[in-house]
């Protein structure tokens, strides 16, 4: 993985002699990546503003108290879904202030793509707070087509169809046609253009057709890769001459009502925004003076996301801009190259999803244990010289005993290597397995003693460097990382994670977090700190019969739906979250949707849970006719194992 550089020790946020919540705030950095939508309260819980600052607030621990007094159990997905409908509210009005403003002769026509989160509720949501803008929605396979045709019933907003089609896709698009409704029909290859001609003929039904450019522009951070002139999809430029070409031979010019390119999704830098818009709009100019009546100028995606709250393009997780300014600069750009060129100012399409849903839904886990390298009690045992201990063990505890600022680097080679000594005698078998956990215990006192030292200097030696990070105490979290957050294990995304209480006392464990699957790879080790990026976070010691609960934030785009199976951990728990009308200050629960059970997870791989039980229990009867268990027994141990088949999968009890 290439995670973006970590702070070293030196540059870490440091963490106050006297924590506040204001520190916890810019510690976890709550209001860089919040975006009006989180904030710390008085309690020093995580509270959420689903209708942006100066709203109602809901205090996220009375959300985990309702889910504990529902039995749901954890992790449990939260959707905040009013936070759906004030994005959806505020990019649709931030484009509409910006065309009043410069006097722009087209208007904003936005549409969510469903693959960044396919789920019905959230897909009702978006379509309820959008119908006052038109808004509508993106399909780029069948099955979200045939979502999309039943979904988007207004007759003035738009359907656009990317991705590749079969004849299948592309009589399901004309179908729309014949509803009545703004289906458009991208032209992805120069191939599907005459099929659908060829298809809107027998069909007779006079299709909206867009056409997908490729443009040199590409764009920055993890998905660059998806523009440029090498990208997947999209006409190249002379494919577009020919399309031009094929339209007039066929006499249907006037089906071509679209212009599409995309430059990637999750763009950092508006400078690419503004390149990528300039090159559209020259190609849109241009079009329209080779006679197609565009009337649509759809810019793709790419609207980014301040997961880090860095407002830089330092990170592929962050943006240098904001909406405002990404909204101006599109109609100001389209404007000027419209008016340069004399053709008439386009409708603006866009397709936001993840600036759409990231902010909306979190995960809330708990943390049932922790895995230490050298913890106190073992250290305060080790520190007891003992008599006739060896004399690897001797000199160990001198090494230990004599670390000081001056010799720092010198201890720590000595006690690498006297480490190193006690091995290869263990191996030797001249030295016992307790004494060589005397060495190692008595090394770890020593690393725990250098990342006190080396706390808040600039210049560290090189091989000490990152101790700090390297014996940081390992949270065992009840959660899959390969479900709930795949984009951090595949490519790195980063969301922040947060403490969901006890934000206003001070955090003294450096932890990194390690999910519940059997997988070495199931973990987080880079963390949002401040306005950077580090390999550790530090969170709150856990304290004996006392619960504590810690929150993935900003998973509502694209968790969902690439979401695995690993070790079968199947969908988590969901609940859906509103604002009481009536009540500020309080919130209700309108949905919630349980998550998978054993015997839902076995099923999907092909497993027939009836004959497992079959099978296991043919195991227990023979048991009992051995004599080995009573009857009773193999009663009980059959009901339980069945019981199992119908739980969570998730770890319970805990």
């Amino acid at each position: 993985m290439t995670f973006p550089e970590p702070k070293s020790d030196a540059t870490v946020a440091t963490k106050p002699a006297k924590w506040s919540i204001d520190h916890a705030a810019q510690y976890y950095n709550v209001t860089g990546w919040g975006a009006g939508f989180f904030s710390i309260n008085e309690k020093g819980h995580m509270v959420v503003h689903p209708m942006g600052p100066g709203g109602p607030t809901i205090d996220v621990m009375d959300v985990v108290e309702d889910i504990q007094e529902r039995r749901l159990g954890f992790p449990c997905v939260v959707r905040f879904q009013d936070v759906l409908r004030a994005r959806v509210k505020s990019i649709n009005e931030t484009f509409g202030r910006a065309i009043a403003e410069l006097g722009y002769g087209g208007r904003y026509y936005g549409v969510f793509p469903i693959k960044v989160n396919q789920m019905r509720e959230v897909v009702e949501e978006v379509l309820d707070a959008g119908a006052p803008y038109h808004y509508g929605l993106e399909a780029g396979s069948k099955g979200e087509l045939l979502i999309v045709l039943a979904m988007n019933t207004d007759p003035e907003a738009i359907t656009v169809c990317n991705g590749y089609k079969d004849e299948e896709f592309l009589r399901l698009a004309l179908l729309g046609r014949k509803l009545g409704r703004k289906i458009v029909v991208v032209i992805e290859k120069l191939s599907e253009l005459p099929h659908l001609l060829r298809l809107s003929d027998e069909m007779q039904v006079e299709p909206m057709i867009g056409l997908r450019v490729k443009l040199t522009t590409k764009g920055t951070g993890k998905w660059e890769g998806s523009s440029g002139d090498f990208a997947k999809f999209g006409l190249t430029v002379p494919e577009l001459i020919d399309a031009v070409r094929i339209l007039k031979e066929k006499g249907r010019e006037s089906c071509a009502r679209l212009l599409h390119f995309h430059v990637g999704s999750q763009l950092t830098e508006i400078r690419v925004v503004k390149d990528a818009v300039n090159e559209g709009a020259r190609v849109y100019a241009k079009l329209r003076k080779m006679g197609l009546p565009i009337d649509y100028f759809d810019m793709g995606g790419g609207l980014g996301v301040d997961y880090v709250g860095s407002h830089s393009a330092g990170f592929s997780s962050s943006m240098n801009y904001t909406l405002e300014e990404y909204v101006s600069d599109v109609v100001y750009n389209v404007q000027r190259i419209c008016k340069d060129e004399e053709v008439p100012e386009p409708n603006i399409v866009s397709e936001s999803g993840r600036a759409i849903t990231a902010h909306h839904a979190c995960v809330l886990m708990n943390v049932f244990g922790s895995i230490e390298i050298g913890s106190p009690e073992e250290i305060a045992l080790a520190s007891q010289p003992r008599p006739d201990e060896p004399d690897v063990v001797r000199e160990m505890r001198e090494i230990v005993d004599s670390l000081s600022p001056r010799n720092k680097a010198e201890a720590y080679h000595d006690a690498a290597a006297k480490k190193e000594e006690a091995l290869q005698m263990f191996k030797l078998g001249i030295l016992g397995l307790e004494e060589r956990a005397l060495v190692e215990t008595l090394f770890w006192k020593l690393c725990h003693g250098l990342v006190a030292l080396n706390r808040g200097k600039k210049r560290l030696p090189r091989d000490t460097r990152d101790l700090g990070d390297k014996i940081a105490d390992q949270y065992m979290a009840n959660f899959s990382l390969f479900q709930s957050a795949p984009d951090h294990w595949a490519f790195d995304q980063l969301f922040p994670v947060v403490p969901l209480h006890r934000l206003g006392e001070a955090p003294t464990r450096d932890c990194t977090i390690v999910d519940i699957t059997c997988d070495s790879d199931g973990k987080i080790e880079q963390f949002i700190e401040g306005e950077g990026v580090d390999e550790t976070l530090s969170l709150h010691p856990l304290r004996n019969g006392e619960p504590y609960f810690i929150g993935l934030f900003m998973t509502g785009a694209y968790q969902d739906v690439m979401g695995d199976m690993h070790n079968l951990f199947g969908r988590v728990n969901e609940v859906h979250v509103f604002v009481d009308d009536e009540d500020p200050e309080d919130f209700y629960i309108e949905e919630v949707i349980p998550g998978d059970t054993v015997k839902d997870v076995l099923a999907s791989v092909q497993y027939d849970t009836p004959d497992l039980a079959r099978r296991v229990k043919g195991a227990l009867d023979q048991r009992v006719k051995e004599g080995v268990l009573r009857p009773k027994e193999g009663v009980q141990l059959q009901d339980f194992y069945e019981s199992v088949m119908r739980g969570y999968t998730y770890l319970s009890g805990l």
